[in-house]
């Protein structure tokens, strides 16, 4: 087998103990034995599952940046909310071609490893920053209204998570509809028009 192909090969594995028996409870021993090769053979590629772990992450974060498309406002672009709700059901297509990530990121337990939960709040701050940027440029391009990015992107987040717990539950969850679900939540909110809440 190509180094390539061995190394693609121990991610594999470990990325599907992670996500059946959490990140915490999978060791390298569990891994080497998984993947069918000798310790030193996972040390020529990795020094450590938090090692792999990293670069599962960053696979993420790379597909899921290569999903994002900047609005287009010039004539003749489809309106801003249609190519809204194409981006975030390209999210969604990500997460449920990877369910593997997704299991793993909503199941991880925090607290128990500092690298661990250092590396998965880099991951989702890197998400918020997306988030806060794409807001920043829909207030520029005057179809988001100004607010507190910060607190709009993490909250954006949470409900992403929550949503995404639904398509791990329901394997017949549509993409398309979850992210139209989360767009309309925060493009209209919940209240009626004109409704109080003072």
């Amino acid at each position: 087998m190509e180094p390539a192909e061995r190394r693609e090969q121990i991610l594999i594995h470990a990325a599907r103990l992670f996500a059946e028996r959490g990140y915490h409870s999978t060791s390298v021993a569990d891994i080497i034995a998984a993947a069918g090769i000798a310790r030193g053979t996972f040390y020529l590629y990795f020094e450590s599952k938090r090692a792999i772990f990293e670069e599962l992450l960053d696979r993420l974060m790379t597909r899921l940046a290569s999903c994002i498309r900047r609005v287009d406002v010039s004539d003749g672009a489809p309106p801003p909310g249609e190519q809204l709700l194409c981006t975030m059901a390209r999210v969604f297509d990500v997460f449920a071609a990877d369910r593997t990530m997704l299991a793993i990121l909503l199941s991880g337990a925090v607290g128990l490893d500092k690298g661990f939960d250092d590396k998965l709040a880099e991951f989702y701050g890197r998400v918020a920053l997306v988030v806060e940027r794409s807001l920043e440029l829909g207030e520029e391009l005057g179809i988001v209204r100004p607010c507190n990015r910060r607190v709009v992107a993490r909250a954006a987040i949470g409900a992403l998570k929550e949503v995404l717990a639904t398509m791990l539950e329901d394997g017949d969850a549509s993409c398309a509809e979850l992210a139209r679900g989360i767009l309309d939540l925060f493009s209209r909110g919940v209240l009626v028009e004109g409704a109080s809440i003072a």
